[in-house]
């Protein structure tokens, strides 16, 4: 039990974390002290420590000999191979989804951009960028290849730490059409149609 618990704390400290620097509240560079994230989240210092290797094998933080924990920054290079990386995956996961998709899978997409779509009309940018998300990774779940959406989810975080993939209102509006586009032609299962829409604008 005592393992059970200490792995649950670790996934929320690791949550938390991974939360604030998705949000911009913790930027490139920042020092992350187990002491004071600890007494903040209110558990001990193992499940933290354990987080901080979890981010850092997610490439979220870098651990630096006798100077500490740091969220890292990823340079312009780095974001655009990242950029290369993502279309990669998510346009082998449009093939895959197109070939096997089903009814319950549609049916959870289309309510993603439901969300989506409720959010846009309601002006909530958060909101929406939170819909865009879960669109996005109910879609690489679906495609049924546990390593590749593993990897797309780091290439994601990464991409977050040089601000990549936050759109304004506006730009969301066009991405809530091309994902409506993408799930169409999924459901038609024109695997070619859905990866061309995801290769030439990306979601």
């Amino acid at each position: 039990m005592a393992l059970v618990r200490q792995h649950s704390l670790t996934g929320l400290v690791r949550d938390e974390i991974e939360r604030r620097i998705a949000a911009g509240l913790l930027a490139p560079g920042d020092k992350l002290n187990e002491a004071d994230w600890a007494a903040r989240l209110q558990v001990s210092r193992g499940p933290v420590r354990e987080a901080f290797r979890a981010l850092e094998q997610a490439g979220l933080v870098r651990n630096e000999k006798h100077r500490g924990v740091f969220v890292r920054s990823v340079s312009g290079a780095e974001a655009e191979e990242l950029g290369v990386l993502r279309a990669v995956l998510e346009e082998a996961a449009c093939r895959m989804l197109a070939a096997q998709i089903d009814a319950a899978q549609v049916a959870v997409l289309r309510e993603r951009l439901d969300a989506m779509r409720d959010a846009l009309a309601a002006a909530d940018r958060d909101g929406c960028a939170g819909a865009r998300e879960a669109f996005r990774d109910a879609l690489m779940a679906a495609a049924g290849n546990g390593k590749l959406h593993e990897a797309w989810r780091r290439c994601v975080s990464e991409l977050r730490l040089a601000g990549v993939g936050q759109l304004e209102l506006g730009a969301m509006d066009v991405s809530y059409g091309v994902c409506r586009a993408i799930l169409n032609a999924l459901a038609s299962r024109d695997a070619d149609e859905a990866a061309a829409l995801m290769r030439g604008q990306g979601i």
